[in-house]
């Protein structure tokens, strides 16, 4: 399973994937899914049994995540909490 992580700008995104591969985790840039949002734009997925290590390195360099979410069962979207 893998969750999704959304920053306010690309700008964003690009910064914590610098941050995220600088600690040797694994991440891929990918398009926002169009079932989390119709807008344009990209998105970070981290495997979900790291999301918090992830989210926490993030925050250590004063990013923050505006939406966290993971694929659930029948492949839909859950915002994770």
């Amino acid at each position: 399973m893998t969750c999704i992580l959304l920053f306010q700008s690309v700008h964003q995104v690009m910064k914590a994937e610098k941050v995220l591969k600088e600690r040797g985790m694994a991440v891929d840039l990918i398009p926002v899914p169009r079932e989390i949002s119709s807008d344009c734009g990209v998105a970070i997925q981290v495997p979900l049994e790291v999301s918090e290590e992830a989210l926490c390195f993030i925050g250590e360099r004063g990013l923050s995540c505006v939406e966290c979410y993971q694929r659930g069962d029948g492949g839909r979207f859950e915002k994770k909490e």
